[in-house]
């Protein structure tokens, strides 16, 4: 048995699938069945149930699992402490909006800074999702919104940055008083309501008027500055980048003084404090950030919610 054949299964196990385990890894789907074959051969019996239209895994696949899965990270990290270089493969989660704004110049400084080290993107992209996907072992590491409620006591985090929330109005508002009167004459466009920062928009947006309904709903901020671009109504979001901003014509107020930031952090387990893979993708996500410090492309005004 090659042990290189282990962590495939661990990935098909958690993927549920042979193509979503060769995506992880890297692999074509013929080549992680061809393992998962070995595998079989090693042990005597199967490890997937292979009657319906998807392979299932077995009980004895799981206790297999169940087996190998603490035995291979120690091996991994004996392994990392052999070698200077930090390398190998780190499974790592963002939310949209970073995955929409510094992924790209995140990956290359890893690439840059670690060329040994292999980082592969989890599908989700929701913090509770990804937050979820951390506690199961799924992902290593994952940036997202600090949730209001805070976190699991499995999991650690470090700040990266804070993201203000603004106030985004239709241009024709040329002075727009205070943030109360808009919320009351203007349709509301809600930011996406299953996202941690957009509840948090909702519930100040529902403070200043408890009966409003959203007129619509859109998933991005992206989405939201081109619909108030068209007059279609306000929305509170977390502040966009200054290439939104350049692309749509919007008012913008900043509501730093009535409500708080949103906090970007990078959360893993508890259990891998010391890991030196996530600490070297830390720094250098710590890095793009600290470069990356959002200009607007005019100042945005103060905000009075009264």
């Amino acid at each position: 048995m090659k042990l290189g054949t282990l962590p495939t299964l661990l990935a098909v196990l958690r993927r549920g699938n042979f193509a979503g385990a060769a995506q992880e890894l890297a692999l074509t789907p013929s080549a992680v069945s061809q393992q998962m074959r070995q595998l079989e051969d090693y042990f005597g019996q199967p490890l997937f149930d292979r009657s319906g239209r998807a392979v299932k895994p077995t009980p004895f696949a799981r206790e297999v699992v169940a087996t190998v899965e603490a035995a291979l990270d120690g091996l991994q990290a004996l392994r990392d402490r052999s070698r200077p270089e930090i390398g190998g493969r780190l499974r790592l989660g963002v939310i949209n909006s970073v995955l929409l704004s510094t992924l790209p110049a995140i990956l290359r400084t890893v690439a840059q800074r670690h060329p040994t080290l292999q980082v592969t993107l989890e599908p989700e992209n929701t913090s509770d999702k990804l937050l979820e996907s951390l506690n199961a072992g799924d992902i290593d590491a994952a940036v997202v919104v600090l949730p209001r409620a805070g976190m699991s006591r499995k999991l650690v985090h470090a700040v990266l940055t804070e993201e203000p929330f603004v106030l985004v109005h239709p241009p024709q508002i040329h002075k727009p008083g205070n943030i109360a009167s808009i919320v009351r004459q203007w349709p509301w466009v809600r930011y996406n309501g299953s996202l941690e920062g957009g509840r948090m928009a909702s519930a100040f947006v529902r403070r200043l008027s408890p009966g409003l309904h959203p007129q619509y709903e859109v998933m991005t901020t992206q989405g939201v500055v081109g619909m108030v671009a068209e007059g279609l109504g306000f929305s509170v979001i977390p502040m966009p980048s200054a290439a939104v901003l350049d692309a749509h014509r919007v008012g913008v107020v900043l509501l730093q003084d009535a409500m708080p930031p949103r906090q970007i952090v990078l959360a893993r387990r508890a259990a891998d404090v010391d890991n030196r893979r996530i600490d070297a993708v830390l720094g250098c996500v710590r890095e793009v950030y600290e470069k990356s410090a959002r200009r607007p492309l005019k100042p945005p005004t103060s905000g009075n919610a009264c």
